[in-house]
């Protein structure tokens, strides 16, 4: 399985902290259905920065008059379409995505990726789907079940030979959420996910809303690598700020605590809702 490039996928969110003081007035609550996000992400020992744009259209109004502005449209069970671009280093990056909510109960969310590289040398394909479905056991708690599907095709030509070749895997995995965050604002949502695979990968976050619009994330992973590799322990954390129900800045920052190699991840994002 390919840790690096669903890091990628996961912070196909996009752009920087830019403008972010035109957004400052305070606002009247709003209802809003659209959703754009900006992001800017430095990865350590790769020369470029990924940039990338996102586009979230809810399939109904997120209301601002109470919860937690982030999760909004999980705490109020909003269905959604999504869709964005990323670049890196020349390496194109497209994302579509869909979470619906049925009855207050169900949800299936799938979320695609596709890369492109092309260079001198050849051209180079890389596809992942993530699809879960989860249940709602009560308003605070949810389980689920899911498939990762990844697909990578090659078409090398070193100016003598040439040759193609392709590579495809499916993953299960199975996730939870609890969320104690009520109408106030404030509260815990919590998450885990495992991924079973030759390379398994647990994961888990806590985040913690002091208000409507501001709270701080703490995040771990580890990756079970087969033998003869190092398994890697990755830790991060992350701050949100809603400078009101519309407009957001995030920063984050991840990092391997367990090898040599440096890997560190850190990112700007900022959001707009309307």
């Amino acid at each position: 399985m390919n840790i690096k490039s669903n890091k990628l996928s996961t912070t196909l969110t996009a752009l920087s902290l830019i403008t972010a003081s035109v957004f400052s007035v305070s606002l009247a609550h709003a209802a809003t259905q659209n959703e754009v996000q900006v992001t800017a992400v430095d990865l350590e020992g790769v020369d470029d920065n990924l940039y990338g744009a996102r586009y979230v259209r809810y399939l109904d109004e997120v209301s601002g008059n109470s919860g937690a502005y982030l999760i909004n449209p999980y705490l109020q069970r909003v269905s959604s379409l999504s869709g964005g671009y990323a670049n890196l280093d020349g390496i194109d990056v497209f994302n579509l995505g869909t979470t619906f909510y049925i009855d207050d109960t169900w949800m299936l969310a799938i979320e695609g990726a596709h890369s492109k590289f092309d260079d001198d040398f050849g051209d180079e394909d890389y596809t992942n789907i993530d699809l879960k479905v989860g249940f709602n056991l009560s308003r605070q708690w949810q389980i689920g079940a899911g498939l990762i599907y990844q697909r990578a095709s090659y078409e090398i030509n070193d100016g003598t030979n040439s040759y193609s070749e392709s590579e495809n895997e499916t993953s299960p995995l199975v996730f939870t959420r609890y969320t104690t965050v009520g109408n106030g604002g404030t509260g815990w949502d919590f998450a885990a996910q495992y991924i079973a695979d030759d390379v398994d990968v647990l994961s888990g976050s806590a985040r913690y809303f002091f208000s409507p619009g501001l709270s701080v994330q703490g995040s771990y992973s580890y990756t079970n690598a087969p033998d003869g590799f190092d398994n890697l322990k990755t830790v991060g954390v992350a701050l949100d700020y809603w400078v009101n129900e519309q407009f957001s800045v995030a920063a984050s920052y991840e990092t391997d605590i367990d090898s040599d190699i440096e890997s560190d991840v850190a990112s700007l994002t900022a959001s707009y809702r309307f």
